[in-house]
């Protein structure tokens, strides 16, 4: 689910990442950024910033605008939940 951040600028949403001890991230599933950045690419956002965290990827939007519309079409399509599209 995605969550809205501090600003309203940032939205947090659950990933399969891990950061390991040495602060490298490590992905459980390999397929999932492939999807997610190409939806993300498909549907036109514009990220200011990212940040990996553990289990979640915190998303820098643009401006306030862009986050809230992200939050409708990720939480309307809840295409990330490691089925394949169609």
């Amino acid at each position: 689910m995605a969550r809205s951040g501090s600003n309203k600028t940032t939205v947090s949403v659950d990933a399969p990442i891990m950061i390991v001890t040495d602060g490298t991230p490590v992905w459980h599933n390999e397929e999932w950024p492939r999807l997610f950045f190409g939806w993300l690419k498909e549907n036109k956002f514009k990220l200011k910033g990212l940040q990996q965290c553990q289990g979640h990827l915190k998303l820098r939007f643009v401006d306030p605008k862009t986050a809230t519309l992200f939050r409708l079409k990720y939480d309307e399509e809840k295409i990330f939940r490691t089925k394949k599209r169609t």
